[in-house]
């Protein structure tokens, strides 16, 4: 139990949390807030907001808000243009939400034009804008200073004045190795790829007789909203450490300088061989001082382009052609590529991710790479459907054909063209009868574009063919993918789904379900087994008659269903953790008898 100390700082640092967001960006942290809450609450909470705020014009920025939180984004951009138009701050921010800058006229609050600037990607545009209103020395203005110089070449953070240098440890024989990992966010308040990842492979490492830390990034996560969360969490034997100062720095540097100095405590309670950081590039930044502070060797795991990820977010072609070519994109890809070339070693999960890599200015034969992986359990640890459905819950008609993911709900994933290519089928009158009679989707997770599909599927007239239990735990994800008859990963054609693997595909060949995915260059090579055999169904991308007649395919042919299943999970069994982590042990081995690593080159 949290000591009242502890519960009294946390507290503080959530209500500094809320005071800078309130500042920076109300219509956000309203939105923020409203997502900790279960769909089916947020988006009537969103339907209350819009009855409430439509009925006078001076409210509309509200009834905005309360369209975008309901997913219904047409009504919250006509709401937003009429409210911005009108001189509302509020509505000036939905818009900015919606990523309509256009909306915004050149009278809207300078704090929110500057806010649509640094969204672009116009990094600099957004402090003048800021400066040229008298708002140059704005906590705000302050804040966004503050992330421009961490984006230029160069720029390290300062070490504390008290830091001392012991020798960092030699690794005797015999002696298991120490690795002090730098995560953003973790088990048991983030259950995404990047924590469960995370998690499959700090277990992996101890099994082969590795020892870990995790420290996650300054404020994580009672900015979350979690005022009683614990300094420190213990998930499966794994210590999870917090960054949890008295205050919340107010700029993205002093939050980083805090999680450099509670690292430098554990590097001298801990003794760690090697510092292993993981995207993005802000944890790279705490690595490379940490070592430059004790001498520990760091290495970076590449698992994401954080620029591309953004380029993502953006609605439309237009807007995300801008964001490619913003300041912001080309800064952060140069930064992190800068980053990686002075860390003593880079892991990366694909060979597609290599390439990328390797344009950007590293050389292809120093990278590791360690696709996703499973754990043993899941090749053996099977439910057929019907058990599986009663695990969780579903309650299915004799017949039924499922069909679905378990995962983060974003824009990029493309459920939206999932969605489309069911209502598609149980339209057309070629579609065999029992399949049009049993048909269901199930989309097990939550994120921003959850409220937007729901909405969609019952603007496809088939909202009762779509199960959406928002976040399920992470102890009965699996029962959540045995329970679906295919698995579909059916990602739109962005740059970051075409570079970065996920994890859905691998689980749910080790848990014997076919898979579905869109037709690109990541994707493909998750479904292709060692041999170079194609092991999974594919799809063009953004395409819902492809995707629609490719499960029609697998519905009517249960033999190449059993065949695909089959093969997914020999693929699978090529990726277990145990298998994998030998990768990290080179890597590991290597950086701690070489001190020349990025502490010893001064990088």
């Amino acid at each position: 139990m949290p000591s009242l100390r502890h519960v009294a700082r946390t507290a503080r640092l959530l209500l500094d949390s809320a005071t800078q967001h309130l500042v920076d960006d109300p219509a956000l942290l309203v939105v923020q807030v409203s997502r900790r809450l279960p769909l089916r609450v947020r988006v009537g909470a969103g339907k209350a907001l819009l009855r409430a705020g439509g009925a006078v014009p001076r409210t509309r920025g509200i009834a905005a808000l309360g369209a975008y939180m309901a997913g219904d984004t047409a009504e919250a951009q006509t709401l937003a243009a009429r409210s911005a138009a009108a001189g509302s701050r509020l509505g000036g921010e939905v818009a900015v939400l919606l990523g309509r800058f256009d909306l915004l006229s050149a009278q809207a609050a300078a704090s929110t034009r500057a806010r649509a600037s640094w969204m672009r990607g116009d990094l600099s545009e957004a402090v003048e804008i800021l400066a040229e209103a008298g708002l140059g020395e704005s906590i705000y203005a302050q804040r966004l200073r503050s992330e421009l110089r961490l984006l230029e070449v160069g720029h390290r953070l300062p070490v504390p004045e008290q830091a001392t240098a012991p020798t960092p440890p030699s690794l005797r024989d015999g002696e298991r190795l120490r690795v002090l990992h730098l995560l953003t966010n973790s088990l048991p308040h983030t259950q995404s790829g990047y924590s469960l990842r995370s998690h499959r492979l700090l277990t992996a490492l101890r099994g082969a007789g590795i020892d870990s830390v995790v420290l996650t990034r300054t404020g994580y996560p009672v900015m979350l909203g979690k005022p009683f969360a614990a300094a420190e969490d213990v998930v499966d034997g794994i210590r999870y450490v917090r960054t949890l100062p008295r205050r919340l720095p107010s700029t993205q540097e002093g939050r980083l300088q805090a999680e450099v100095e509670r690292a430098l405590e554990l590097v001298a309670e801990f003794r760690p061989h090697v510092l292993h950081a993981t995207t993005n590039y802000f944890n790279a930044l705490v690595a490379q001082a940490v070592s430059a502070a004790t001498g520990v060797p760091w290495i970076l795991e590449v698992r994401g382009l954080m620029e591309k990820t953004w380029i993502a977010s953006h609605p439309g072609d237009e807007e995300q052609r801008r964001a490619a070519a913003s300041e912001k994109a080309r800064t952060v890809a140069l930064r992190e590529a800068e980053l990686a070339s002075a860390a003593g070693a880079v892991v990366t999960l694909s060979d597609t991710m290599v390439e990328e890599l390797s344009r950007r200015g590293l050389e292809a034969d120093t990278i590791t790479v360690v696709p996703n992986g499973v754990d043993d359990s899941l090749l053996s640890d099977h439910l057929t459907t019907d058990e599986a459905r009663a695990a969780v819950g579903l309650e299915t008609e004799r017949g039924a054909f499922l069909i679905g993911a378990v995962s983060a709900l974003i824009d990029y994933e493309g459920f939206d063209t999932l969605l489309r290519a069911a209502a598609r089928l149980l339209e057309d009158p070629r579609t065999d009868p029992a399949l049009r009679e049993g048909l269901h989707v199930v989309l097990a997770g939550d994120g921003t574009a959850a409220p937007g599909l729901r909405a969609l599927a019952e603007e496809l007239g088939i909202g009762d063919r779509v199960t959406m239990p928002g976040r399920v735990p992470r102890e009965a994800a699996r029962n959540w993918v045995q329970a679906l008859d295919v698995v579909v990963v059916p990602r739109h054609d962005l740059d970051v789904a075409r570079t970065v693997t996920p994890q859905k595909p691998v689980e749910a060949m080790a848990l014997a379900r076919p898979v579905i995915v869109s037709d690109l260059p990541a994707l493909r090579e998750t479904v292709t087994d060692s041999a170079g055999k194609r092991v999974g169904a594919l799809a063009p991308a953004g395409d819902p008659a492809a995707l629609a007649a490719q499960i029609h395919a697998l519905w009517a042919d249960r033999a190449q269903r059993a065949r695909r299943a089959a093969e997914g999970q020999e693929l699978a069994a090529e990726r277990t953790w145990p298998a994998l982590v030998r990768r990290y042990e080179a890597v590991y081995a290597r950086a701690a008898s070489d001190r020349r690593g990025g502490a010893a080159r001064g990088e």
